[in-house]
């Protein structure tokens, strides 16, 4: 099999399957993947909830078929699914995310695709009761894990060995002529530094220890102003925390931004102070577009920023560090420029391209030994 079709001509058939309702990484990069592999002639079929990326992969001519699934168990939508892969005719079944993992790998099994392959984004520790050890002693071929950080926790997890493959998330710039003014949209002089993140409102992202990084910066007469893009359940908590520390003037939720890339290009740095973290696509995308990064030396994000040539890394869950590194990050453009240059460098290996050209090498070594 080469290029994406099969011995006998025809185009090699996979379907995605993706339980997301929002609009976040993961379903970014299932778009991506299926963007990158039907330029390679593979078809394409795309399982997923009524919500963006449901729209987006029918707005691009990629085969959809609306499918929820209520829980990790949920009997009703695996019949659904093994109803749907039988008739999409498929030869691959690639699970994208926690639900569809526990609910389509069963689903294609029953409807018997020949390879079954379940990306893993996330760098939280499996779980040890007895669901979670049912989930990933389902029949999975290969588990593509988005960093090493990740391909560990599953070793630990007692995921045996050649069922884990390195494959990275990967980034797509977008058109750079199309943009806004973003110091103007905050109302904020031309010389302004500003700190943009790109993450999920959520827990783990550790937007609650960049607030009171913000707070020590101001306190010390620093003239930087925080931008966040990105919604979540923390929004309500970290406006509140906002409010505390009077930061309303200095730290601007502008909400989900589809023009995300356009408007972290403008940024001064970028600071992902992540607890938990795969791997870091916002990051990448910072990486690409030569904005300087701070991050937090979590789960994979080490692979990608190596600490003083690409980028800061500070330990996670220390308001105080992270403080010093933004600071000497905003202090400091020439430490910016060669972080920005050599950070443009490495993120060449993370292009879409690259991370469709190792996945489809993992469905075609699956499928050569079925």
């Amino acid at each position: 099999m080469r290029n994406g079709h099969a011995a006998g001509g025809s185009a090699l058939g996979v379907a995605h399957l993706d339980c997301g309702r929002e609009w976040r990484g993961g379903q970014n990069q299932a778009l991506l993947l299926m963007r990158a592999l039907k330029k390679r002639g593979v078809r394409n079929v795309l399982l997923a909830p009524p919500g963006p990326l449901l729209e987006r992969a029918s707005a691009e001519g990629i085969a959809v078929i609306p499918w929820r699934a209520r829980g990790d168990w949920d009997l009703v939508s695996a019949a659904k699914a093994t109803r749907a892969l039988r008739a999409a005719g498929v030869r691959v079944a690639h699970c994208h995310d926690a639900r569809s993992h526990a609910v389509g790998v069963p689903a294609a099994r029953l409807a018997g695709v020949p390879a079954v392959v379940v990306s893993r984004r996330v760098s939280f520790p499996v779980r040890t009761n007895p669901f979670s050890a049912l989930k990933y002693r389902l029949p999975v071929d290969r588990y593509l894990c988005v960093s090493r950080g990740v391909t560990e926790r599953l070793r630990v997890a007692g995921v045996p060995e050649q069922r884990l493959s390195l494959v990275p998330d990967g980034f797509e710039l977008q058109d750079p002529t199309v943009t806004i003014d973003l110091r103007g949209l905050l109302g904020l002089p031309a010389e302004t530094p500003l700190v943009g993140t790109v993450a999920a409102l959520t827990p783990e992202k550790g937007h609650a220890d960049l607030l009171e990084a913000a707070a020590y910066l101001v306190s010390n007469s620093s003239p930087a102003h925080f931008v966040w893009l990105g919604e979540g359940e923390c929004r309500w908590p970290l406006l509140r925390r906002r409010a505390e520390l009077n930061l309303e003037s200095r730290v601007h939720l502008l909400g989900y931004r589809a023009d995300a890339q356009a408007l972290l290009r403008q940024c001064t740095v970028c600071a992902q102070p992540a607890l938990e973290e795969g791997l870091g696509t916002s990051l990448i995308e910072a990486l690409a577009l030569g904005v300087p990064v701070v991050a937090t030396a979590v789960g994979g994000v080490p692979e990608l920023i190596e600490d003083g040539v690409t980028g800061r890394l500070a330990p996670p869950g220390d308001p105080v560090a992270l403080t010093a590194a933004l600071q000497e990050a905003l202090e400091s453009p020439e430490l910016r420029r060669r972080w920005s240059a050599a950070g443009r460098d490495s993120a060449r290996a993370f292009h879409a391209d690259r991370m469709a050209e190792r996945t489809l090498a993992e469905y075609v070594a699956i499928l050569s030994r079925s």
